[in-house]
């Protein structure tokens, strides 16, 4: 076959196609208009949240608006699917709202004019080999105030005019991830719906549970909260509302009446106050004639507890002390930061008393310019015990009295018991004791540090008493002051002190004498009240909350 090219006959057919176009004015071959249309959307993205989403995208100025189609279905087929949502879109970004939480959806978009172009093809959203997004779950539950919150309810909240249906309760957050059925299901009626809140009721005490709200399948929030521990018992247990700032003896002497109607009218009942927590409470009453501050007065046969609810750790402020003259069976304070804000001494009895227990649980006092009990009665006062437990007490005593006075023939206290508490800087006695019928003192778990920090003062000071005085897995710091004066017995087990920890007069032995260590080789910064353990081998001795291990 002859390869060889005819360049002659191939340069007069190029002259014979150029003469023929020139003699053409239009195609002679038809169109098809249909392609002459927009370009589409590009490059959509999506941002979703949980009820809303924004859609962006590139705009071409040649298009005048958008249709933008949404479905929960893959949107396959060229036509509007049925039951899809249709916008109009004439700007980027395009906010979809009013959409469902945790939800998978697909988008499309399609580009149109006003004169007369064909619009564009359909341009789909697409998340890599995906065509659709998801929405986040919805949250319309508020956060569970402690207010909220009782040992076997609680109160839910939620956006106002809400679409609910039911709210199903989880042992946790975790038994819902699994799947696992809901321990009840609760059915929100109308008064709940019109208040955006229910009660949920019939929990265990200090335990941890999982709510999930609802309107029919769709979930709209979900939430965790802990019920309380339970609030000590009493013929009467209240707690009192958020907001509230002030105990006086109105509000006192109307929970009394309430109490002693649930006690069935005994004169012998009780009282648990639970106080919010955070809450910034005075404690006062008020004279009738001056208007000004007086001691608040535990009524008549009356125990009470001071009761910390959950939360950030309440405050008592106490303008005047406390008065417990009368007959009570406790007084009690859980939970709670005492604060002096003129009072001295937290109570300073001046009348005859009867008292089952006083006792100072997981307690914070700082800056008490006096005492926490001062007794100054000629009248008989008795006591079965004085307590602090889990306590922090700091800066007390520079007003001139001891933590506990009692000093007085006419007092009878079976023991005065400091367990697992920390007291720093004290300005006089701790305990002072004199004359008064005090069987024992009992410390264990106790850190003391500068306690007490004047050189003529007394740990314990029960001189002429036979007041025996226990001391147990207690570790003295830094200590100007004197010892132990009793004509009782001192005892020492697994207690420790430090080189500059040894009192001044009237010292005792303890059991563990190494490592020999300053304050400051042991306590990590005692002068700032941080006395957490620096040596291990003095783990298990003083205040737990300072150990390592």
């Amino acid at each position: 076959m002859n390869m060889k090219t005819n360049y002659k006959y191939l340069f007069m057919a190029g002259l014979l196609s150029a003469g023929m176009t020139a003699c053409v004015d239009d195609n002679d071959w038809g169109t098809d208009s249909s392609y002459n249309r927009l370009f589409g959307a590009q490059d959509i993205q999506v941002s979703a949240m949980a009820t809303t989403a924004e859609v962006t995208f590139d705009r071409l100025s040649s298009v005048d608006y958008y249709i933008l189609e949404l479905s929960t279905d893959s949107l396959y087929q060229e036509d509007y699917h049925q039951g899809s949502r249709i916008d109009t879109v004439r700007e980027s970004p395009y906010i979809l709202e009013g959409l469902t939480g945790e939800t998978t959806y697909f988008l499309r978009m399609k580009a149109f004019s006003n004169n007369g172009t064909s619009p564009s093809l359909w341009s789909y959203f697409e998340d890599g080999d995906r065509r659709s997004f998801e929405t986040d779950g919805e949250q319309i539950f508020n956060s569970v105030a402690s207010a909220d919150l009782t040992e076997s309810t609680v109160r839910l909240t939620w956006l106002a005019d809400a679409e609910v249906t039911h709210i199903d309760v989880y042992a946790s957050e975790e038994a819902f991830d699994a799947g696992e059925p809901a321990l009840q299901t609760y059915q929100i009626t109308a008064d709940d719906r019109a208040a955006s809140a229910c009660t949920i009721s019939g929990l265990e005490s200090q335990t941890e549970y999982w709510f999930v709200i609802y309107n029919g399948t769709t979930k709209r929030g979900e939430i965790g909260a802990t019920t309380t521990p339970p609030m000590p018992d009493a013929d009467l247990k209240i707690s009192l509302e958020e907001g509230v700032t002030l105990i006086d003896q109105v509000l006192i002497d109307d929970l009394a009446a309430q109490a002693q109607v649930a006690a069935g009218g005994a004169s012998s009942y009780s009282l648990t106050l639970g106080i919010p927590g955070g809450a910034a409470m005075e404690v006062h009453g008020v004279d009738e004639e001056t208007g000004e501050a007086t001691g608040l007065a535990i009524p008549e046969g009356m125990s009470v507890t001071f009761f910390a609810l959950p939360g950030e750790r309440p405050v008592l402020s106490f303008q005047k002390s406390l008065e417990i003259g009368g007959t009570h069976g406790y007084i009690r304070f859980e939970g709670l930061t005492i604060v002096d804000d003129g009072c001295q001494y937290l109570v300073n009895e001046s009348n005859g008393a009867a008292i089952g227990d006083f006792t100072l649980t997981n307690c914070m006092i700082d800056n008490m310019n006096r005492s926490i009990v001062r007794l100054q009665a000629s009248d008989a006062v008795t006591f079965n015990a004085i307590t602090i437990d889990n306590c922090v007490v700091t800066n007390i005593g520079s007003g001139g009295y001891a933590v506990f006075r009692v000093d007085n023939a006419a007092y009878t206290i079976g023991a005065i018991n400091v367990t697992n508490s920390t007291f720093s800087n004290v300005g006089h006695n701790f305990i002072q004791a004199g004359k008064c019928a005090l069987s024992e003192v009992n410390f264990n778990g106790v850190t003391f540090y500068n306690a007490p920090n004047n050189a003529s003062r007394y740990l314990v000071d029960a001189n002429g008493n036979s007041t025996n005085v226990n001391v147990e897995n207690t570790l003295f710091g830094l200590t100007p002051g004197r010892g132990i004066r009793t004509d009782g017995t001192v005892t020492v087990v697994n207690s420790f002190k430090t080189t500059d920890g040894v009192f001044s007069s009237n010292d005792f032995d303890v059991d563990v004498t190494s490592p020999e260590a300053t304050s400051a080789e042991v306590f990590t910064d005692p002068e700032n009240g941080d006395f957490t353990l620096l040596l291990d081998d003095l783990n298990g001795i003083g205040d737990p909350r300072w150990f390592t291990e």
